[in-house]
């Protein structure tokens, strides 16, 4: 699986639209989703599920993808605080158990991975 650091990434892809486009839109909002993360204490914030064949990249001019990977810190104030910023994020976009993400987040919390995807 591909992952890449996520505002790398992001400020160097020339897709105007290069995360998530139904939550974010423009990659400026993704950026700035990003930057809030690394606020909030996580250790390291990567893209996954990149789609860059090259049609798309040729037609969106750079790779897209939809998820993003977080390592949470030990420290559990700041583990809590992301995590509660999770559950709100899912909530206000209609993301419920079911939906296969939230139960991967379950299993792989105790690795201290959370995973943030959008339809």
């Amino acid at each position: 699986m591909k992952t890449f650091e996520a505002l790398e990434w992001l400020e160097n892809n020339n897709n105007p639209s290069a995360l998530a486009t139904d939550r974010f839109g423009e990659t400026i909002y993704a950026i700035k989703f990003v930057e809030k993360l690394y606020e909030l204490g996580a250790l390291r914030v990567c893209v996954i599920g990149i789609l860059d064949e090259p049609e798309r990249v040729e037609e969106e001019g750079g790779s897209y993808a939809s998820s993003l990977l977080i390592e949470l810190p030990q420290d559990n104030k700041k583990r809590n605080q992301i995590l509660e910023f999770y559950k709100k994020e899912m909530k206000d976009h209609g993301i419920e158990e079911g939906e296969g993400i939230l139960e991967w987040n379950e299993s792989k919390l105790n690795e201290g991975k959370l995973i943030f995807g959008w339809r």
